[in-house]
């Protein structure tokens, strides 16, 4: 049969396919035989300077994914390229790249990294290098604080470092802070540490709106290490060192990120329908059958409204920015840095009258003048622009918390709501509508110092600091009467809404101007020198310091309008004009004397004689000494020849004590009052003389001539380890703090009737003993880099001795407690009455605490088994608001141009109170609802609804409304791509570099309805919020 055109030409593409197949395996074949002809086996083996092996050394090929790591005996063997780059990697080692060329064979002696070997961190008045301190150190880089996308730079050092115990209670742009414990509750006094700026110590506006951007380093003094800052180091000392310029040509350095923020938490409170239930089963009357079907239908939201306050109040998203651009670099003669940054963030409102901004410029500059001579040159300034509510956020919060969801916030036709409380409406009163507080901070910030080394006297330099600080407030409160908006409950329009003027009657208007003054002067004697074997250190320093403080304070009321808030346009009538001042000033000499042998056996004696004016001439002066000293057992022969599974080995040890002058008053705020004279004051009923009253100057407090220092001795022993050839690192400290000569107040000795304000005295004793820890791994697999750093601190304290009612029972005394339990005092709960038949037999043994008790109300304990439950039933618990333990763990990982960063932190042991003021008066927690009593549900797990404070379990604290705090959270992290082009290099661009970061991403706790974090009972706190972040980094 003849062949069609269509077989003939199936037939050629089936041969001409065949054919394809055989020259493209016959390529392949080829190519593979190339490739191969052109690997090479390369063996050998990676040796340190003395020729031990090192076990890990990552053996990769440059550019390429191919590598290994070496065996136990420091061995490798790998197929490469002929013309590959090995490169030889190791934590604590110098990087080293060889060609492999012609050699099968190469061998390898890493040489040890001596920069790190010769990392310094700052401590008191100078640096020291890490393997030679003897005291307990912690410290953080400006890196790691720029990962936290926050403006509050306390909460940015949580979990990052052992030792540093943190909580925040609230987050209002501008407002909130962290409160800082060093190593937790040291006083029944203040416990606030000392901040040293840039060496300047207790500059005014602290650390908190610092810019992370400009920081290099934080260092925590908390043992001896802080003793040579005496009088007020008993709390410990943060040092923190702002960067400058290094030598080499000019970097210009970008970075701007924008993101939004949102509460971490809200409480979920009832709906107007689980309300009207709630009340209905409490006050039974208070709702018809007919309104809570309209509750629960939400047929008629004039009628039956259901508002969620919160929601109200507070938007989706609130936006947040921030951006830096600075300059650094310099010549051996002349290095400089300077960094201008703002950043900005909206409030939680929905329509916001909450919004901080802030401006800053910082400039370094280091001349060297000769050989001898240098001198540093720093000068800050920023401006802090905040806008909060007229009404305080405390009001806002706790009254949306409160108020009934059966009232509206605004008429569906768009007008305010109406006055729920005291003229208050929260969705109206959140906004400037009801006027507004704005204050402007302005600092700068001047210090210098100059370095002379003495040319002949080999180790001998002086040196020199002065500062001058100014901070100027500025703030104008204007309160604005508000137009709510009542229904007649027929007319469902506007035509049934009359409005009413609420919460004041007419514009009101306070200024007030601030102005502090500081400066600090200090010389300083350094000799330095080793003589062979042994170093020798001797610093000796005198400084003083003065601090001024000027208020004026002005208000009026009466204004026409609204429009120009002026003092001037006020009424005469209640006008009012006050003032008040102090002054502060301090004279110190301290020293250190320091002395090693071959770095191995290390000794540091350190003292500071503090001179306050807070105390008579005879006290006036106090002296602190501190000592430490450290064995590096690592650096002996024995240790090196038989302990070689151990790379670094240093004992520790001190003990020192330090002082504390500061007083504070009932609201925990800093009191500069003079305790050892007597204080006068102007009677507001005064003595008529003509027919004209005049005030009467009367002795306000009785004085005390024997007030002297609050002294904290701290015994502290640690050890640093590091294994694996500095892969794996320990640090641990155990520690004992004793506080005597307490400043506080009499407490209970005498009778408040007396009417005599007594003035503070050294009385009251207390202990904190703990440890912390801090354990971490460095090391690297091909191309990717990881790293993980687990840090705890554990601190519990104890009151040994103050002033108390003594005639109460032991388990009520507060001595033998932890601090934060001496206000506590709560009946035990002991689950529900479920029935009439459990409360009749508790009625038969006495042990009810009401007579009026009913089914759902709370069981109290007899705690003291005397057959009956009264107020010597209460205990103090073993547990407050303050963690014992807390911890936090950084994971960190590089590969090629990502980079990643987690911070997981947590707390345990605190419990906090939350109990609502509910009922006719506020609104129920949507918890108490799920979990209460009713007859229907009998064996629930919560009680039943209750008014106010009518039910004896509400206004009698106890243990029910205990909640534990400990909590798991997500604190930080950040994502980032570093781009590598040449495209970037031609641009100008050295680094490019696109981020996301976040703070409070999720939380593990027990409490639910507030964040853990936070301790108001009532849940009226400004939320602490949750940020999400992107941004750009650029060098050129």
């Amino acid at each position: 049969m003849k062949e069609s055109f269509l077989d003939i030409h199936l037939k050629g593409c089936r041969v001409k396919s065949k054919l394809f197949r055989m020259l493209t395996l016959l390529l392949l074949t080829f190519c593979t035989t190339n490739v191969f002809a052109q690997q090479k086996n390369v063996r050998g083996t990676v040796v340190d300077a003395s020729g031990d092996p090192l076990i890990g050394v990552n053996v990769s090929v440059k550019g390429m994914t191919i590598g290994i790591i070496t065996d136990m005996e420091g061995k490798y063997q790998l197929e490469v390229p002929a013309n590959a780059i090995l490169v030889f990697s190791y934590i604590g080692y110098q990087t080293q790249e060889t060609v492999v060329g012609s050699q099968s064979s190469i061998n390898v002696t890493l040489k040890e990294d001596t920069q790190k070997l010769d990392e310094v961190i700052v401590v008191g008045y100078g640096v020291q290098k890490k393997v030679t301190v003897t005291g307990a150190v912690a410290s953080v880089s400006g890196e790691e604080l720029k990962a936290s996308p926050t403006s509050n730079l306390t909460s940015a050092m949580v979990g990052r470092m052992p030792g540093v115990i943190g909580f925040q209670t609230a987050d209002e742009p501008g407002g909130g802070s962290t409160t800082i414990r060093i190593r937790g509750t040291n006083s029944l006094g203040s416990n606030d540490p000392l901040i040293v700026i840039d060496g300047i110590p207790d500059r005014d506006g602290g650390m908190n709106r610092l810019n992370p951007t400009e920081i290099e380093s934080i260092s925590v003094l908390k043992d001896a290490a802080a003793a040579i800052y005496g009088a007020r180091a008993a709390n410990g000392v943060v040092l923190i060192t702002t960067k400058r310029g290094k030598e080499g040509k000019p970097v210009v350095s970008f970075n701007a990120s924008g993101g939004f923020s949102k509460p971490t938490r809200i409480p979920e409170m009832t709906n107007s329908y689980e309300y009207a239930t709630m009340l209905n089963e409490v006050l039974p009357g208070s709702f018809s059958d007919e309104q809570i079907e309209g509750f629960r239908t939400h047929a008629d939201p004039w009628k039956y409204p259901d508002t969620d306050w919160f929601d109200e109040i507070v938007k989706p998203v609130s936006p947040i920015y921030r951006a830096d651009i600075g300059i650094s670099g310099g010549t051996d003669k002349v290095k400089y840095y300077a960094n201008f940054g703002a950043n900005g963030e909206d409030g939680l409102y929905r329509n916001s009258a909450n919004r901080y901004d802030q401006y800053s410029l910082r400039t370094n500059l280091d001349v060297k003048t000769s050989q001898y001579v240098d001198f540093q040159l720093g000068v800050a300034a920023r401006l802090e622009d905040t806008k909060y509510p007229a009404k305080q956020s405390g009001d806002i919060f706790g009254n949306a918390r409160r108020t009934r969801p059966d009232q509206p916030a605004w008429w569906p036709t768009g007008e305010p709501g109406p006055a729920i409380e005291r003229g208050d409406n929260p969705a109206v009163t959140s906004t400037d509508l009801a006027g507004f507080d704005h204050y402007k901070d302005q600092y700068i910030q001047n210090n210098l110092s100059v370095n002379v080394k003495v040319p002949w006297i080999e180790g001998l330099t002086l040196r020199g600091n002065a500062s001058y600080d100014i901070h100027f407030q500025n703030r104008r409160k204007m309160e604005k009467p508000v137009y709510l908006y009542s229904w007649d409950g027929v007319n469902e329009s506007s035509e049934g809404l009359s409005s009413s003027k609420q919460w004041i009657d007419s514009p009101t208007l306070e200024r007030k101007h601030t102005e502090q003054l500081g400066w600090m002067l200090n010389g300083l004697i350094d000799y330095n020198r080793t003589f062979g074997k042994h170093t020798l250190g001797v610093t000796f320093g005198m400084e003083g310091q003065k601090k001024q403080y000027e208020e004026t304070f002005a208000y009026r009321q009466g204004f026409i309008s609204d429009s120009k808030p002026e003092l001037n346009l006020g009424g005469e009538e209640g006008q009012k004009a006050t003032g008040y001042s102090w002054k502060e000033t301090r004279l110190n000499y301290f020293g250190r004397v320091s002395y090693n042998y071959l770095e191995r056996y290390l000794f540091e004696f350190v003292w500071r004689v503090d001179g306050s004016y807070r105390f008579p001439k005879d006290q006036r002066y106090g002296f602190f000494p501190g000592v430490s000293a450290a064995w590096r057992v690592s650096e002996e022969s024995w240790w090196k020849e038989n302990v070689r599974f151990i790379d670094y080995f240093k004992l520790r040890g001190s003990v020192s004590q330090t002082g504390n002058d500061a007083l504070v008053d009932s609201d925990n705020k800093y009191d500069h009052s003079i305790q050892y004279l007597t204080t006068y004051a102007f009677n507001n009923n005064g003595i008529a003389f003509g027919g004209v009253e005049n005030k009467r100057l009367y002795p306000s407090r009785t004085p005390n001539p024997n007030i002297t220092w609050e002294v904290g001795t701290t015994y502290n022993v640690g050890l640093d380890l590091k294994f694996l050839q500095n892969r794996l690192s320990w640090e641990t400290d155990v520690f004992y703090h004793k506080r005597t000569n307490m400043l506080i107040s009499r407490n209970a000795s005498l009778p408040e009737i007396t009417g005599i304000t007594l003035p503070r005295e050294n009385l009251g004793e207390m202990k904190n003993r703990g440890f912390e820890s801090l354990v971490s791994w460095q090391d690297k697999i091909g191309q990717v880099e990881y790293g993980a750093s687990l840090n705890m601190t554990y601190a519990r304290n104890q009151i040994t001795f103050w002033d108390e009612v003594q005639n109460v029972p032991g388990y009520q005394l507060s001595t033998g407690k932890a601090v934060g339990s001496r206000d506590l005092l709560f009946y035990v709960a002991d689950g529900i009455f479920h029935t009439q038949a459990e409360i009749d037999e508790a009625r038969a043994k006495g042990l009810l605490y009401s007579d009026n008790t009913v089914p759902g109300d709370i069981r109290f304990k007899d705690m003291n088994g005397d057959g009956k439950i009264d107020g010597l039933d209460r205990v103090r618990p073993e547990k407050n608001q303050e963690p014992r333990f807390v911890a936090g763990l950084t994971l960190t990982a590089r590969w090629k141009g990502w980079d990643i960063m987690l911070l997981f932190q947590g707390a345990t042991g605190a419990q906090v109170y939350i109990e609502t003021w509910s009922g006719l008066v506020g609104n129920f927690l949507k918890s108490d609802f799920d979990k209460r009593w009713t007859p229907e549900n009998p064996y629930s797990e919560g009680p039943r609804a209750w008014d106010r404070e009518n039910q004896y379990w509400i206004n009698n604290d106890n243990t029910y409304f205990l909640r534990n705090a400990d909590y798991l959270r997500l604190k930080n992290a950040e994502l980032g791509y570093t781009f590598n082009f040449g495209g970037l290099k031609k641009a100008g661009i050295s680094n490019l570099r696109l981020y996301a970061n976040g703070s409070n991403l999720f939380t593990i706790d027990g409490v639910k309805d507030a964040d853990p974090e936070q301790r108001s009972k009532d849940l009226g706190d400004y939320p602490l919020r949750q940020i999400i972040n992107f941004g750009v980094q650029a060098t050129f």
